[in-house]
């Protein structure tokens, strides 16, 4: 069994922010393969499946714990596009440093013919409605495009367990493999408007789910940086040497880095 990446994407939101010797991490510690494809076998009861070129999804999580809340859409297999498309889009809830304070991230990316179109709080604005299940909707903006993305599903949706930091590895998650979705990417004018339409595909194999909790009513939420710290986001540390000189804040560094 092997595997053909076309579009090899490393989903990471881990950036850093240090002021003395505080230090300020938003990390959402995700790599995802977004368009591959499997040549491989699986056998079953005795039969065997043969696959070539198979659409697939694979990814890598690490840290201690999943996020106390998340829903997470991925979908590489689109109708309507002359070029490749690769879709990944995530938000959640997650823990800062210090009791009881917690922030709402949110991306998304989109690969398109080549080209890669981030939508993150450090360039632009995220909004989102998730339903409790069936329903996934996020808009978002940087300085140079908009998008927007739908998912519906009519399936029951699968549990699987996820690491949680309350009960170890548990099932703490729903996912669908039969996401009904609708991507739309427009340019953005000079006033914040639409402007020329880039992108709309369908697809009836989006990847989609929601995880953590309570999930007790649809989420509606929003998420963006100030422009102080959106600057501040786009410098370059040496992580290494910075923990070499401060070696206390070695406890802090995320696992993995």
């Amino acid at each position: 069994m092997y595997l053909i990446n076309h579009l090899n994407y490393s989903f990471y939101l881990s950036k850093y922010i240090f002021s003395g010797l505080s230090v300020l991490v938003l990390d959402v510690m995700w790599k995802n393969l977004t368009r591959s494809q499997f040549v491989c076998w699986i056998e079953w009861e005795g039969e065997r499946f043969e696959f070539k070129d198979a659409p697939s999804y694979s990814e890598k999580n690490w840290g201690e714990a999943f996020p106390k809340k998340w829903f997470w859409v991925q979908c590489n297999v689109f109708e309507g596009a002359s070029g490749g498309v690769a879709l990944t889009a995530a938000g959640g809830v997650r823990k800062l440093l210090g009791p009881e304070v917690f922030e709402n991230p949110a991306l998304i990316g989109v690969h398109y013919d080549g080209d890669f179109y981030e939508f993150a709080p450090w360039n632009g604005v995220l909004n989102w409605e998730i339903a409790p299940w069936g329903s996934w909707y996020m808009s978002a903006e940087n300085e140079t495009h908009l998008v927007q993305l739908e998912v519906t599903t009519k399936d029951l949706g699968t549990i699987l367990r996820a690491p949680s930091e309350e009960a170890g590895l548990a099932p703490a998650s729903k996912h669908t493999g039969a996401g009904v979705l609708k991507l739309q990417m427009w340019e953005r004018k000079h006033d914040g408007s639409k402007g020329k339409l880039v992108l709309e595909v369908t697809s009836d194999m989006a990847e989609a789910g929601v995880g953590g909790g309570p999930w007790l009513y649809t989420w509606k939420g929003k998420t963006f940086l100030p422009k102080f710290y959106r600057s501040a986001l786009q410098l370059t540390f040496d992580l290494d040497s910075i923990f070499r000189w401060f070696p206390l804040l070695e406890r802090f560094r995320p696992p993995g880095f």
